[in-house]
């Protein structure tokens, strides 16, 4: 398992960049990472602006 951190991009309402590894990005609609990890990851976003998701490998394979 791996812990990934989610903040929206700014200037959108529906694209949320998530930090894999520390340095690697990646950009995707709340709809798809709600798809993948759950709609708890999209509820903290909401609330707090970020969230932090503990990802597995195959959940790893479909961001990409």
């Amino acid at each position: 398992m791996q812990e990934l951190s989610c903040t929206w991009v700014p200037g959108t309402i529906n694209v949320v960049r998530l930090k894999v590894d520390g340095s690697r990005t990646i950009e995707l609609t709340s709809s798809r990472l709600s798809h993948i990890f759950g709609k708890q990851a999209v509820h903290d976003l909401y609330l707090k602006g970020r969230a932090r998701v503990k990802a597995s490998a195959q959940q790893i394979a479909l961001l990409t």
